[in-house]
């Protein structure tokens, strides 16, 4: 990959993963001088696709699954692309080992493990590579670590491993927040509360690692097995397994249930222990496949020290980290952003999607206005129709949660997961409105119309709150969760805060996308 970059670009972008890739595609398209800087030397970041050199099929070793259903971003850019999906292999029992010296035991699960996922062809890295073709020649730079940003007032100066440094108007860090942290220094520094945001925000995958053996046929299909098993006794060493085939080839992946500490201490022998669980599951034959096995925490261009030495949770990121920094000159990007979709594929192109509307609304902003109150009329019967699918999607979501085995804050995570999508398409539908966005409506940071159209969201957050909960509490499949079973009263204040705060950060993108959409056509 030839660097070839000009004396100054309108962005650098730091991170060559799908949220780095989709935001240089979004901006070169708009005619924007982008620069992609990669730390390793390759691209793709988390997604990581591996060919078996015995059967050649595609082995994801990152991220697997998108959900069309709750996953509009990835459904729009695979669309875009012209790359093929291909549904995730469910239909079978599922397995159960809890206790390491007896068999397993079958489960049928009549509407499957995985809730509708689905798979790229040809591996996740089909998408990255997409995104990378498009690019111009010589604008991605591989091997070269970001290490300082110094503020220039009309540029930021980016100091960099390998190379001599660039400047850039604005700068895009499309990285693990904790790496951010860790790795990079500011100068000036960054304010406490946005260094204590990027240290608090954990990585997703950072400390654990995946396993996929490889067959030359699926052979479990044939005993009625679907692929997914559940490991729960304290000797596991894959937690949970899943079909990952590809064409008339096999394939079992798995996630490592050792943590990074025991897989350093396993690591010459861990292939066999794989095996040796997988044999247990599905009979000696499943002795005969190619492992091919990824430790993130290995990986020092994902994991943090932070992320090596606590537990995994769940990304949650501070607002702050979605807003601009350094008078717009700063973003910070990466899945662990983004408000819908953190930690999966759609969450790294929602944080492109955010990103790319901010630097671009001056070029796209409209110049004409329309009848503002027709406007808001039709915003308001668009989110009437969101909102009838919200209870819909909080209840994919659960199911997405327990097919996963992510069992902690399901009620709390669900419901915030339906918020964020049906936020991010209403600010969607909002950029759409945006020909009757006039600068006479804009005043001392606050639009006009931001209470009018916001009116069309009164009294949803406890409809919402009170669906999922006669939900959960006719749901069998809640009933061994006794806390979102019948949520006692701590926990429901701690979702109305939850739900309040996502409704605040809401209503302030909305009135500064009005604000911001109105200055530029004054200026226009």
């Amino acid at each position: 990959m030839a660097e070839v970059v000009p004396l100054v670009r309108d962005a650098v972008i730091v991170g060559a993963g799908l949220c780095g890739l989709a935001l240089a595609h979004r901006l070169t398209e708009r005619g924007q001088r982008v620069c992609l800087l990669e730390a390793r030397e390759r691209i793709g970041g988390r997604v990581l696709t591996q060919d078996c050199a015995t059967t050649g099929q595609p082995l994801d070793l990152g991220p697997s699954w998108f959900w069309p259903e709750t996953e509009p971003h990835m459904v729009a850019l695979l669309d875009a692309l012209g790359l093929e999906s291909v549904a995730q292999h469910d239909p079978g029992d599922a397995l159960w080992l809890v206790d390491p010296n007896r068999q397993p035991e079958r489960r049928s699960e009549a509407a499957g493990v995985h809730a509708g996922a689905r798979r790229i062809a040809g591996g996740s890295a089909a998408l990255t590579e997409a995104l990378f073709k498009a690019l111009p020649e010589g604008s991605v730079i591989t091997g070269s670590a970001l290490i300082g940003l110094r503020d220039r007032g009309d540029s930021v100066e980016l100091l960099r491993s390998g190379g001599p440094s660039l400047r850039a108007r604005r700068v895009v860090l499309a990285l693990p927040p904790r790496l951010v942290q860790e790795r990079i220094a500011f100068d000036p520094p960054l304010h406490a509360a946005l260094d204590q945001a990027l240290k608090d925000t954990p990585t997703w995958m950072a400390a654990q690692a995946k396993a996929v053996a490889s067959f030359a046929a699926p052979f479990w299909r044939g005993a009625g097995h679907s692929g997914n098993a559940f490991v729960r006794h304290p000797q596991a060493v894959l937690g949970e397994v899943f079909d990952q085939s590809s064409g008339t080839s096999g394939a079992l992946g798995g996630f490592v249930a050792l943590d990074a500490a025991q897989r350093e201490h396993f690591r010459v022998g861990l292939p066999l222990l794989i095996e040796s669980q997988l044999a247990q599951l599905y009979g000696i034959e499943a002795q005969s496949g190619q492992i091919a096995l990824q430790d993130w925490a290995q990986e020092r261009w994902t994991c943090s020290e932070a992320d090596r030495a606590e537990p995994p949770a769940w990304p949650q990121a501070d607002p702050l980290l979605r807003r601009g920094h350094w008078g717009g000159r700063l973003w910070f990007g990466g899945t662990e952003t983004a408000t819908h979709g953190a930690g999966h594929m759609e969450g790294a192109l929602a944080a492109a999607e955010r990103i790319a509307r901010a630097l671009l609304a001056p070029v796209s902003a409209v110049s004409q206005t329309g009848d503002p109150a027709a406007a808001v009329a039709d915003f308001a019967t668009a989110v009437q129709r969101l909102r009838a699918l919200a209870g819909g999607r909080y209840r994919q979501q659960l199911v997405r949660l327990l097919s996963a085995q992510q069992h902690e804050q399901l009620t709390q995570r669900a419901l915030l997961a339906a918020v964020d999508q049906t936020y991010s398409e209403a600010l969607a539908l909002l950029d759409a409105f945006a020909p009757w966005v006039g600068p006479e409506h804009a005043g001392q940071g606050r639009h006009a119309l931001t209470p009018a159209l916001l009116k069309a969201f009164d009294g949803w957050n406890k409809a919402l709150l009170d669906e999922a909960l006669a939900h959960n509490g006719s749901s069998c499949a809640l009933s061994n969760f006794p806390q979102d079973h019948r949520p006692d009263a701590e926990l429901l204040r701690a979702i109305t805060r939850d739900l309040a705060a996502a409704w605040r950060e809401f209503a302030l993108e909305l009135n500064a996308r009005l604000v911001g959409a109105a200055a530029a056509q004054e200026a226009a």
